[in-house]
């Protein structure tokens, strides 16, 4: 009788595990007592901060006594309700589950986790999206974010939050716990993409990850503020969280937790589950990458973001075989120059940041910001350069000018450094080094950013100079990095330790304007541009003295090199745009960017370059595409060309600017990349099955289309 009754008690106690808290989960005693006191109090402060925080949000400290009497109401029932729960909770909850009804409160608290989540997440991407929100309100914001989205879209998104969720708990197994880590990991997601659009000016991209120890490198530069409307969002997510891990009281059967194979079918299941409804998700959601934070504000963050997923592995070019890469490499034609001065040196500079806003439009300054770029006019070439990257990704502008392949068919937001990039890597190194040029990378920063020590040996640089081998050459800051003149200082000492009749040929990258521009970065560094505009514009003061400091330092050392016997080529162009204030971009630009219109929006993708010799040269000014910029220093320097140079260099001739998501004839008129005439869209095909095969079909690429073989010395 005894045992009957024990096996029943051992039955009823599994039976209820499902709805009851563990007991580690009601604090006894005093100090329990004390406990519960305290969290009680801190979840109300927190409701109390979060409250206030949209009532000042609404019409500023006057604005609780100027609320209608409607939201006064809504406002004071809900801390009521909110300080009955946190005070009272543990009785009323022992009622209510005596009742049975508790259960289903807890259900329902934890079916409602993932639509809370999707709410957070979705005001944080309208708060990225908006970035000023002087003109509105919070509640209005919440309205905008979270009720505006259609019905299709917002199905999508649910997938993926409940299938998080799931995940968790089967992984944690304890469902409290689980639902507070995936409070904190969904605002942490949004997060990332809301800092990083902050500081580059661009959205975050699922790609974006493979780069995220370089971007932690110089995260220290820019300052994490935390606006009052981000604030309210990010205590309520806290808040949430912390019900969650002490009033969530459903647990997973005691039973069940131990069996490790039932765990392991459930995952099986629920796998299954998740690559179908993911793959429609994949396949549903649109993302526009002209204006990603857009497509994760009309379409869910989350589904936006899972939908990169089919970016990530570049697709072969229609068309595509080996077969058809011979048949393009026959019909390409030599026009190899003759009579052409062979440069003994070869300086190339990428200059961080560097932009020519004065050639876009009008800049209200007293001082001109690149003078002695401006006034180069003998043996030059220049013009703008249009960049795949805006505000950073500096390593996609770097891959085009050293390799020739082009963005425009590569998955947007990749970085091939860190992707697709390996040994050997055919360019502009291996291609000079291979006529007899001592090859130099130099990079007065970390060598392991954007991988750069393995892809500079990849791509047969001899050598590569970075802070951590440096040597005792001066270097001198300016704010927290490597000046321009203490970058060119060590070019120049390059050049003269170098041997008689030795060629080389130096790749440096600058760091000197590299974002932020804060006021807090500046390190005793004094902007002296000041700006004439109804508001103040500093990161752009910062930013704009920097950019003089560099033509500064230009001018320095083409000065240098004007007194040198031996033949010098220096050629110097901008990565990208850097991030600073929307309001002077808009400014410049005549409108915000994100209202251009396609050609105006390609202008956010120039920066200037020139190539200079020493040595009587044609001055031209044209605009071009950075993937062009390599094969046409080649060909002035006189260099023996690959096929894949002479089809570039016949490429320019016909389309000279491969942009963004479009492309530009020699009119001037601009194509979108899914509205192209058919004589572009054969060439921009046949430019895309060359790059497939030179960067991805390494079992069956063509290696005398890319590279030169080796002259004997």
């Amino acid at each position: 009788m005894t045992l009957q009754n024990n096996t029943n008690i051992q039955e009823n106690n599994n039976h209820k595990q499902l709805h009851e808290a563990p007991v580690s989960q009601k604090p006894t005693g005093r100090g329990g007592t004390l406990c519960r006191q305290l969290l009680s109090v801190f979840h109300l402060l927190l409701f109390l901060a979060i409250s206030g925080l949209i009532v000042y949000t609404e019409g500023g400290p006057s604005a609780f006594l100027s609320l209608g009497k409607r939201k006064l109401v809504m406002v004071a029932l809900a801390g009521v309700i909110f300080f009955i729960l946190l005070t009272a909770g543990d009785r009323l909850s022992t009622f209510l589950h005596k009742t049975g009804i508790c259960r289903w409160l807890e259900l329902l608290l934890l079916l409602g986790t993932p639509l809370a989540m999707f709410a957070v997440v979705q005001i944080i991407v309208q708060l990225t999206e908006l970035r000023s929100t002087a003109s509105t309100s919070y509640l209005r914001i919440i309205k905008y974010a979270v009720f505006d989205m259609p019905v299709g879209d917002f199905l999508r998104n649910l997938v993926i939050y409940y299938f998080i969720l799931v995940l968790l708990i089967l992984l944690i197994r304890k469902i409290n716990i689980a639902c507070m880590v995936y409070c904190l990991l969904m605002v942490l997601l949004v997060l990332v993409n809301y800092y990083v659009t902050e500081f580059r000016g661009q959205a975050f991209l699922l790609l974006d990850a493979m780069g995220m120890s370089t971007a932690a490198d110089v995260a220290g530069n820019y300052r994490l503020d935390i606006p009052i409307y981000l604030g309210i969002t990010l205590l309520f997510t806290v808040d949430f969280s912390m019900l969650q891990l002490h009033f969530q009281r459903l647990r997973i059967p005691h039973r069940l937790q131990k069996k490790s194979l039932h765990i392991l079918s459930q995952l099986v299941v629920l796998a299954v589950f998740a690559l179908g409804s993911l793959y429609a998700v994949v396949n549903a959601a649109n993302v526009s990458f002209w204006n990603t934070n857009r497509s994760y504000r009309d379409n869910g963050y989350l589904c936006a973001l899972v939908s990169q997923v089919r970016y990530i592995h570049p697709e072969k070019p229609a068309g595509y075989s080996v077969g058809r890469v011979q048949e393009i490499g026959e019909q390409i034609s030599d026009s190899t120059q003759s009579n052409v001065t062979v440069p003994q040196n070869i300086i190339m500079i990428m200059n961080e940041s560097l932009t020519d806003f004065e050639s876009i439009g009008q800049v209200k300054t007293d001082s001109e910001i690149l003078p002695f770029l401006h006034s180069l006019n003998r043996n030059v070439k220049k013009g703008q350069l249009h960049v795949p990257t805006f505000g950073g990704g500096t390593a996609r502008t770097e891959y085009e000018a050293l390799t020739g392949n082009s963005m425009f068919f590569l998955p947007a937001g990749s970085v091939p450094y860190q992707l697709f990039v390996h040994d050997p890597e055919s360019g502009m190194a291996q291609i000079l080094k291979a006529q007899g040029y001592t090859t130099i990378a130099v990079h007065p920063n970390n060598a392991s950013n954007w991988n750069r020590t393995n892809v500079y040996a990849d791509m047969d640089f001899d050598q590569f100079i970075s802070t951590e081998n440096w040597g005792n050459d001066s270097f001198d800051k300016i704010r927290n990095f490597a000046s321009d003149e203490t970058t060119y200082d060590k070019l120049i000492k390059l050049f003269e330790r170098k041997q008689s009749g030795e060629k080389l040929f130096t790749f440096c990258v600058t760091m000197q304007n590299h974002g932020g521009y804060g006021t807090e970065t500046l390190n005793g560094y004094h902007p002296d541009v000041k700006l004439h505009y109804n508001r103040e514009y500093p990161l752009a003061e910062t930013y704009l003295s920097l950019a003089r400091e560099s033509d500064k330092a230009f001018q320095k050392l083409l000065s240098y090199f004007e007194k040198v016997d031996e033949p010098t080529m220096i050629i110097m162009f901008g990565d990208h745009w850097p991030k600073i204030e929307n309001g002077f971009t808009a400014s410049v630009l005549g409108k915000k960017r994100s209202e251009l219109s396609l050609d105006g929006t390609q202008k956010t993708y120039t920066t200037p370059y020139v190539i200079w010799t020493n040595y009587p040269s044609e001055t031209v000014e044209q605009d071009m595409s950075s993937n062009y910029l390599g094969s046409y220093v080649l060909s002035l320097a006189g260099a023996t060309l690959t096929p894949y140079n002479h089809f570039l260099l016949d490429l320019k001739d016909k389309l000279p600017i491969i942009g963004i998501g479009a492309v530009c004839d020699t009119d001037g008129t601009w194509y979108s990349q899914n509205n192209l005439p058919e004589k572009f869209q054969k060439l921009v095909n046949e430019y895309h099955i060359l790059e497939y095969n030179n960067q991805f079909d390494q079992k069956h690429k063509i290696t005398e289309y890319f590279s030169i073989e080796k002259r004997p010395q």
